[in-house]
């Protein structure tokens, strides 16, 4: 049927349909446009409206802000530290040289002058930048929106806190010249140590008025601002340097100084008042701790946060109950070792979540501030083995329940070859015996199963561990280099099936007005073992206790851990956990050369199973009364274990670390052999009924009590020398209680150790 020319008319030509919704597209963004356009100028005109009522007042808040003071608090609510710096000198406008006006307008705000609050052009820059994938689009805010932002306190980079500043800043240029905003700025301003205001500043860091200050010095104050607690000239003077070069570059292209004067003014040497610190490190209670807190981790967590300038609230994990008693009973056992030439020491307790639950970093705070704990890079000695040992188990060359290689292990380099002696019979050995009893050979035959390439990777990804240096081939018996914080982070891996957790000492940290900055409860980084291997480990270190170097420790509910000692007894380590805690103790011995620099000196047979261990076990009984011990965590495996061995301190091999302020040798340096102990050297044999022996892998499983009637069967226990397998006199360092086949037994006397 034909169509009627009527109702071709009608029709629309298919090709115009989309320029009809092109137009109906544009008039819905017209409408939605204009809405918005209405209720953000609405809401733009309510913003300026509340800002209007604050510009007069401007001073007022400023102070109130400044006048609150930062604190620390520990986990229980006690003080640390406060922070309520009031060091101000008010200088009018006239009284401020243009050097200094130019200086930080060069490094803060070069279109001060140009923009009417907001600098749109900077804006425009930025997101540009933004566009073409730029790292740093750079910033785009002025002198008057950082006056806004710090009577907003704004550390909280929002949308809404921005328009706030934005408002403000407005408003401020409306009702108040730009000679009244410059003087507003430099009199308040936060500058670092206490200083606010830059007539504070130049007598803080230069003690000079503002009308002594040269070009060069106006430019380092200038850009202070921006980072007033860690680029100051006093805390990072190359920093302060390199900062202020820039603002001079740009005070030369902007015009503010000739090419001369800029030329004159790079050249200048930093010459920064010197001032005495004793008078804030008196106000820090446990100040190795609050200087870890606000130095090294508020950094990491929070960099943008300014404790100085006032109104922080900072809360940490640290216990003032038991920090006080553990520091006591540290105290005096460190007191009772002085004999044997031990003189300082260092202890970190964390629990599983990673919190920082006591630490003690140095025995003088007055006289050293250098934190041990977080920044001394040391040799572990023995300490290790578990992470060797755990990439063998990984890799699947080593079983926890299996045999490892102790004959003499040669390390050849070059011509070379020096030994590492086995400290223990020789031949195949059980691990179990191998680790409980630290033999050194066993160790790096160990190694060398896993391969030490394999040993620096697994020990740096898996474990965290960033100073170790490569090529260092008695890493095994602990020739690299580790700190306490490292040693606690990875022994965590065992005692939580293969996860790890980072320490941690800030759980909260709350802004001036009230916001929530940083909250954190700990995380576990994710499992870096598999719950095989951390079982087996788990099972080694429950060893080393129970019947191995560290038997003193065996009085602690669900101990578990590891002896370390390095050559000429420089360090002594025990690191071990419970179900709940993990904790380190490290000691030393040292002494300040008249220079003031520090060289490490050898304890008097000090190991970390004689000293260390005993020292662990009674701070680790603190913390257990003070916080509680739960159960046993998960259940243990029902692997055949050896019958109990006699507890062998592991030989010292590693050269002892230090810190490069100690005197450090390098990593890896020779290793100081000791003499192979002497006498009787095999494994005690496991009695059977009948009076023979049974080969160690069908020994029963668990400690074996000594039986009542040991001696019918043909056994015998005597005391013996550690070093020597002698019988042990009273000079020994360290005695243990073995066991021999009757006849088999020494009969002479240790001549090793005399009076």
């Amino acid at each position: 049927m034909a169509v009627s020319s009527i109702d071709r008319a009608a029709t629309p030509k298919p090709g115009k349909r989309w320029v009809r919704g092109l137009k109906i597209a544009g008039v819905v963004v017209v409408i939605l446009g204009s809405v918005l356009f209405v209720v953000g100028s609405a809401l733009w005109q309510n913003r300026l409206e509340k800002a209007a009522l604050m510009v007069p007042h401007l001073s007022d808040y400023i102070h109130e802000i400044d006048t609150k003071p930062s604190v620390l608090l520990s986990e229980d609510g006690q003080v640390l530290f406060q922070e309520s710096p009031q060091n101000r000198e008010y200088v009018t406008r006239d009284k401020i040289p243009n050097s200094v006006i130019y200086a930080i307008l060069a490094a803060e705000d070069k279109r001060f002058y140009q923009h009417t609050g907001v600098d749109v052009y900077a804006i425009g820059r930025i997101l540009g930048n933004a566009a073409k994938g730029a790292k740093t689009p750079g910033g785009a805010s002025t002198l008057t929106m950082q006056i806004a932002k710090k009577v907003f306190t704004g550390d909280e980079y929002s949308l809404d806190r921005k328009i706030n500043n934005m408002a403000l800043a407005t408003m401020i240029e409306r009702m108040r010249t730009k000679d009244q905003i410059l003087e507003l700025y430099l009199n308040e301003m936060f500058f670092g140590h206490g200083a606010y205001g830059i007539a504070a500043a130049a007598r803080v860091y230069f003690n000079k008025s503002l009308d002594e200050l040269t070009v060069a010095e106006a430019a380092t104050l200038a850009r202070c601002v921006r980072a007033p607690s860690r680029e100051n000239p006093i805390d990072d003077p190359e920093a302060a340097l390199e900062n202020r070069n820039v603002v001079l570059k740009i005070m030369e292209e902007e015009g503010f100084i000739s090419s001369d004067v800029y030329e004159k003014a790079r050249e200048e040497k930093l010459n920064v008042y010197k001032r005495e610190k004793g008078e804030s490190r008196s106000r820090k209670r446990m100040p190795y701790f609050v200087d870890y807190v606000l130095l090294q981790e508020l950094k990491e967590v929070a960099p943008e946060v300014d404790f100085a300038s006032g109104g922080y609230r900072i809360e940490t994990t640290v216990n003032t109950g038991l920090q006080a008693k553990v520091q006591e009973v540290f105290n005096k056992t460190l007191r009772s070792y002085r004999g044997a030439k031990v003189n300082m020491g260092a202890f970190l307790c964390i629990d599983t979540d990673g919190k920082i639950l006591a630490m003690i970093s140095g025995q003088d705070y007055k006289k050293d501030q250098y934190n041990l704990v977080t920044r001394a890079k040391l040799q572990p000695g023995s300490a290790f083995k578990p992470f060797v040992y755990s990439t063998a188990f990984e890799n699947g060359v080593l079983s926890p329940y299996g045999d490892v290689n102790n004959n003499t292990f040669m390390i050849r380099d070059g011509r070379h070859s020096r030994p590492i002696k086995s400290g223990g019979p020789k031949g195949m050995v059980s691990v179990r015996s191998a680790f409980s009893q630290s033999y050194n050979s066993a160790a790096m035959w160990a190694q060398e199963a896993a391969g030490l390439s394999n040993v620096m990777q697994k020990s740096r990804e898996a474990f965290g561990f960033k100073y170790l240096k490569d090529g260092v081939k008695t890493t095994a018996i602990g020739a690299n280099t580790v700190t306490i914080m490292e040693m606690a982070s990875a022994y965590s891996v065992f005692q939580q099936d293969g996860y790890r957790v980072r320490p941690f000492a800030i759980k909260r940290i709350i802004g001036p007005d009230g916001t929530v900055i940083h909250e954190f409860s700990g995380t576990k980084i994710g499992r870096v073992v598999s719950a095989d291997t951390a079982a087996g480990i788990d099972y080694l270190m429950r060893a080393v206790v129970t019947s191995g170097s560290g038997r003193d420790a065996s009085g602690v509910p669900n101990a578990h851990g590891k002896t370390g000692t390095t050559s000429d007894y420089k360090d002594a380590w025990f690191c071990g956990y419970t179900n709940r805690f993990v904790g380190i103790v490290w000691l030393a011995s040292q002494v300040t050369r008249a220079d003031g620099s520090k060289k490490r000196l050898a304890m008097d047979g000090v190991y970390g199973g004689q000293y260390s261990c005993p020292l662990w076990a009674k701070l680790m009984t603190v913390v257990q009364d003070e916080l509680g011990e739960s159960g046993p965590r998960h259940p243990r495996r029902s692997q055949p274990e050896p019958s109990e061995e006699p507890p062998q301190e592991d030989v010292p091999e590693a050269p002892a670390g230090d810190t490069p302020e100690m005197d450090t040798p390098e990593a890896g340096a020779p290793v100081e052999e000791t003499e192979e102990p002497k006498g009787k050297t095999t494994e005690p044999p496991t009695p059977t009924d009948d009076g023979g022996t049974v080969p160690e892998a069908t020994r029963p499983a668990g400690p074996r009590a000594e039986p009542p009637d040991t001696k019918s069967r043909g056994v015998v226990y005597v005391e013996v020398c550690a070093d020597t397998g002698l019988r042990a006199t009273l000079y020994c360092p360290e005695r243990v209680k073995r066991a021999f086949v009757k006849g088999t037994e020494p009969k002479s006397r240790c001549t090793v150790h005399g009076g």
